[in-house]
């Protein structure tokens, strides 16, 4: 495998089932070479014949939704270098016609509320923006009232918070059922279409603290009730029968200011009781893999995608006994998922050696029903993945993924180089999704190591949990373990060992340089470097750093130093490149620069690479280009050094 197959390799990025269950609508995305974007078109399938066949040819289009009736998809298109917008797509013809007059800045989901109206978000400009062009708006003053006034991926949110309208296909119209400076975030329609289900921040400082509520709202505008008590942090909505009554339901958990997993939660409608939490299992109950956050009704239970162990499954969590069972799951990760009358789950499904094809689950037992990329991946010299224990130096156990060259890589006889990489978050994790980023060092000839050291998902509460306000210390002891474990390899030598990793992982890296000069070269990417100047300029600085930290500015400054890698700069010798996105609101770029001066200032053999037009994604959403040439970028920096 090289850089350029990117263009080729297309992935299952949505689905949704059809009503009476025989059709699904699914849509496959593909880093397009011409446009230089990440473009994707609806298909569909047929359960009963198996016949496939290309819905739409737009430029992108993405999230289906079916109507009611089953007649019309509601989805988000958008033209080359344009905004999403809300539109419907006729499953006979084909024909999509885009919903009239909704002028909000870029749509960013729609449903249906019944079969004539549909729920749409997006981010709305003030009137006196409307219609001016750039070059006008570039020269106005920015004026702030909160700290999150930009966002990663959005820019600048602080004059356009993320509004609800309803449009009407009949009558041609669209009114506003939110408006305010308040963004919100996720819509779920009650199966009456009576009330719809948001989140928002309603306090005066929920820029400060990440929390948020969910809201239920009338379509009719005539009352809105907020359903759960403050301090929590909410994001997947849905509706569930609950004993012959529709439930509100959310996933999140009632205190913001700790790591703890996601949970599902039933909600009083009336919002004067405590939500409810549904089952007790110690996972996840959220996926961050493509269109993962889904929240199903199922009669007396409720699906929601899983992280355990490298994994991502569908789960039904029953809520009158509590009781929680897999329905779908997979040597690999789930993605996107949907639900058929008769019980089936169809899921966007990728594996280590596979991109995201389309499946069937029934009886828990799974089958591919549209396989993409055989053309090109019958052609590849694709790696193996195998999943290890390795004990930590305390003894506990940390699993990890070794990717090892495959027969066609560069290599002569010996032991050969070596990299170790780290995930984000700190709360996400590797696992047995197709992964390039493993896959083209491995092509490279690397044996690649990637693990889930304590504060990773997918191994319960207390795992996440324990690395809050530790960083550096646990997670330290893992990654030298995982080190080890690597150098230990027949086919690895060690004394030719790389270390990388983006966000945390590039935190993570920096901070390794920083304790031992073991690694023959790093690779720091979109990286938190130092804490304290992260609280102020990060869209969610204000917030993150004092969850995961437990401390902050003004409670404990000396803490946040102890637990950047800045602070210990003058100690690295190791040859580093340092990455960043021009455009990183999560990371900003003000992060690298200064571990570039310090570097530079020390002595080090650094490099910085500054990627224009690019944000926090670029990795997973950047341009096809960018992504491509990164790619050779960082394998030719790793081939001088290691």
């Amino acid at each position: 495998m090289q850089p350029a197959d990117l263009y080729d390799l297309e992935s299952v990025t949505a689905v949704d089932v059809h009503p009476a269950g025989e059709l699904t609508a699914f849509t496959v995305g593909w880093p397009d070479r011409e446009s230089n974007e990440n473009r994707s078109r609806v298909w569909l399938h047929d359960a009963a014949t198996g016949d496939v066949r290309q819905l739409t040819d737009g430029h992108r289009d993405a999230r289906p939704r079916f109507s009611p009736d089953g007649t019309r998809l509601a989805i988000l298109t958008g033209e080359p270098k344009s905004k999403p917008q809300p539109a419907v797509v006729d499953i006979a013809s084909g024909s999509v016609a885009i919903v009239e007059g909704f002028d909000a800045d870029g749509a960013s989901a729609v449903e249906w509320v019944d079969d004539d109206r549909l729920a749409i978000t997006g981010a709305r400009r003030p009137a006196d923006q409307v219609g001016v062009d750039s070059d006008e708006l570039g020269e106005r003053f920015r004026v702030m009232r909160s700290v999150d006034y930009r966002f990663n991926g959005r820019g600048w949110t602080h004059d356009r918070p993320v509004q609800i309208s309803i449009a009407s296909l009949s009558a041609g119209s669209v009114t506003m059922l939110t408006d305010g400076e308040t963004d919100h975030a996720g819509i779920a329609v009650s199966p009456d279409g009576s009330t719809l289900l948001t989140t928002a921040s309603i306090g005066d400082d929920g820029d400060l603290t990440g929390e948020n509520a969910v809201i239920a709202l009338s379509l009719d505008g005539s009352t809105t009730t907020v359903l759960t008590p403050p301090g929590g942090r909410w994001m997947t909505l849905g509706w569930v029968d609950v004993d012959g009554v529709s439930t509100p339901a959310a996933v999140g958990g009632t205190d913001a200011g700790s790591v703890t997993l996601s949970h599902p939660h039933l909600l009083d409608p009336t919002g004067v009781e405590a939500p409810v939490r549904v089952g007790n299992a110690d996972v996840s109950a959220a996926s961050l893999v493509g269109d993962g956050g889904r929240l199903l009704d199922t009669g007396g239970a409720m699906l929601l995608a899983g992280v355990r162990r490298g994994r991502v499954t569908v789960d039904r969590y029953h809520i009158a006994s509590g009781a929680v069972e897999t329905v779908a799951a997979g040597d690999g990760v789930i993605g996107s998922f949907a639900a058929a009358p008769d019980g089936r789950i169809v899921a966007s499904l990728s594996t280590p050696t596979r991109p995201a094809d389309l499946w069937s689950f029934s009886d828990g037992v799974g089958e591919p029903i549209v396989s993409l990329n055989e053309e090109l991946l019958s052609q590849l010299d694709l790696a193996e993945l195998e999943t290890v224990q390795i004990p930590s130096t305390d003894g506990v156990e940390v699993e990890a993924f070794i990717t090892r060259p495959p027969a066609s890589a560069p290599g002569g006889d010996g032991a050969g180089p070596g990299l170790v990489y780290i995930h984000g978050g700190p709360m996400f994790a590797y696992g047995l999704g197709f992964f390039d980023e493993f896959q083209l060092a491995a092509a490279a000839g690397y044996t690649v190591i990637g693990g889930n050291p304590r504060g990773s998902d997918g191994y319960g509460e207390e795992w996440a949990a324990t690395l809050s306000g530790r960083l550096g210390t646990i997670d330290q002891d893992d990654v030298t373990a995982i080190t080890d474990h690597l150098a230990a390899l027949p086919e690895v030598d060690p004394d030719r060992i790389g270390i990388g990793g983006g966000s945390y992982g590039g935190f993570m890296t920096s901070w390794m340089i920083g304790h031992t000069d073991r690694y023959k070269a790093a690779l720091v990417e979109r990286a938190v470097t130092n804490w304290e100047s992260f609280a102020g300029t990060s869209d969610i600085g204000a917030w993150f750093g004092p969850m995961l930290l437990r401390a902050s500015v003004e409670s404990d400054v000396e803490a946040l130093r102890r637990m950047s890698p800045l602070s210990y700069a003058t100690n690295v010798t190791t040859p580093t490149l340092i990455l960043h996105a021009e455009e990183d609101w999560r990371c900003p770029i003000e992060q690298a620069e200064q571990l570039f001066a310090a570097y530079r200032r020390n002595g080090v053999d650094v490099t910085f690479v500054r990627v224009p037009g690019e944000n926090h994604e670029l990795t997973r959403g950047g341009s096809p280009r960018h992504r491509v040439d990164r790619f050779e970028l960082v394998h030719e920096f790793y081939a001088t050094h290691v």
